[in-house]
């Protein structure tokens, strides 16, 4: 069972989602669906460190990309990073990053093997560090 929280910055536009556990495609769209429409965001990381992705099929991950796109679309330039630790997770996230474009996303992909590397990658600081170290 998956557990996934998300932390929103307003001033950023941006959302983590922080995912653990085995996921399905209905855990990602309901997150996707609990959150965006409160909290639209420009900008997504999604922190798969601890998440088992290894029950999403090909299906799944249309399913995942149409809901995604149905958010980005609205957005200006949207922005997406994953962070992937498991060697065999990383060709799934590339294939989602594929499905998502044939499937028409606006949304610019990138993996990272760190939160460190995304934020880097964005040329954004941290506004969850802190909240981190406390917990």
């Amino acid at each position: 069972m998956a557990e996934i929280s998300a932390q929103y910055s307003r001033a950023l536009a941006l959302t983590l989602f922080t995912v653990s556990g085995s996921v399905t495609a209905d855990d990602l769209i309901a997150a996707m669906e609990g959150h965006f429409p409160a909290h639209p965001s420009r900008i997504s990381i999604w922190d798969l460190w601890h998440a088992d992705l290894s029950g999403l099929d090909l299906a799944e991950l249309v399913r995942i990309s149409d809901c995604a796109r149905r958010f980005a679309k609205d957005q200006t330039e949207p922005q997406t990073a994953f962070v992937v630790k498991r060697e065999q997770e990383k060709p799934l996230v590339k294939l989602y990053e594929q499905v998502a474009g044939v499937r028409g996303s606006p949304t610019r992909y990138r993996l990272h093997p760190s939160l460190a590397a995304a934020y880097e990658d964005l040329g954004l600081k941290d506004p969850f560090a802190a909240q981190r170290e406390s917990a």
